[in-house]
């Protein structure tokens, strides 16, 4: 039986929890009778992160001349799809030129969109924030409407001492300025459980184990299934594409039931 907080009540021989980790560990109480020992060790044994993510987005990828022009033409060579002139990953450690903004020397990690193959092709570059990082940055523009000039210079302030460290920028050349920003407030989101991602904590016992009993859930007993990037095959765990994975594995057990 399922009961909703606006008050729909149903009945159902199958039911498939696609709720984030972090989400579980805060409401196990939601199931009654309770979940399994071993899934509620699991449940509380796995990690749950904070990681954010920022997107700036261009006028053009300037970092990318030659895949810019490429893609104002909609056309890409072989050659220039499979090497593009900036890395598409790339870190920043421990840096030490943005003392006003940054004075921990926290490390920046940033993914560039504009090597994709098109229609892929975007000049963004998205930044991972996570830890300390992660809490200072989404607490500076909680809150804060999207298209404001504030929440636009208090993320410029703080990301362009990386961004203008980016091949071919030009601080006159209006194809450097960001035209727009887009950050995720997930450890904000009681939705999200307050995070995102789970993870393997150093001590937390069998972790591959933990992940399995996820998998399994109490669907031959129960018809309780679990899904999402916390019970992707392995290979899967923390990606969009384990979570979509895993809504299929339990599609095909529950299949197999009936």
């Amino acid at each position: 039986d399922i009961e909703a907080a606006d008050g729909f009540r149903g009945s159902f021989d199958n039911v498939i929890v696609t709720v984030p980790l972090g989400w579980l560990k805060r409401n196990e109480d939601v199931f009654s009778p309770p979940l399994t020992p071993r899934i509620s060790t699991a449940i509380r044994s796995l990690g749950y992160g904070n990681l954010d993510k920022v997107f700036i987005k261009f006028p053009t990828a300037f970092w990318n001349p030659r895949v810019s022009e490429v893609n104002c033409n909609h056309r890409h060579t072989p050659e220039q799809i499979s090497s593009p002139a900036f890395p598409i990953e790339s870190l920043f450690l421990r840096p030490e030129y943005a003392a006003d903004t940054n004075a921990a020397k926290w490390r920046q990690e940033i993914i560039s969109f504009s090597g994709l193959p098109e229609p892929f092709s975007q000049p963004v570059i998205m930044f991972f924030v996570y830890g300390q990082w992660g809490r200072h940055i989404t607490g500076l523009i909680r809150g804060m409407k999207r298209d404001s000039e504030e929440h636009y210079r208090i993320l410029d302030d703080n990301f362009r001492p990386y961004y203008s460290k980016l091949p071919n920028y030009d601080v006159a050349s209006p194809d450097c300025k960001p035209s727009g920003f887009l950050s995720t407030d997930w450890q904000n989101d009681k939705f999200a459980g307050f995070g995102s991602f789970a993870n393997q904590p150093v001590g937390s016992g069998d972790c591959a184990q933990h992940f399995e009993v996820l998998r399994e859930g109490t669907g031959e007993e129960r018809g309780i299934w679990f899904a999402g990037e916390h019970t992707s095959p392995p290979g899967g765990l923390g990606t969009i594409a384990g979570a979509y994975w895993s809504g299929e594995e339990v599609a095909k057990k529950v299949a197999r039931r009936h």
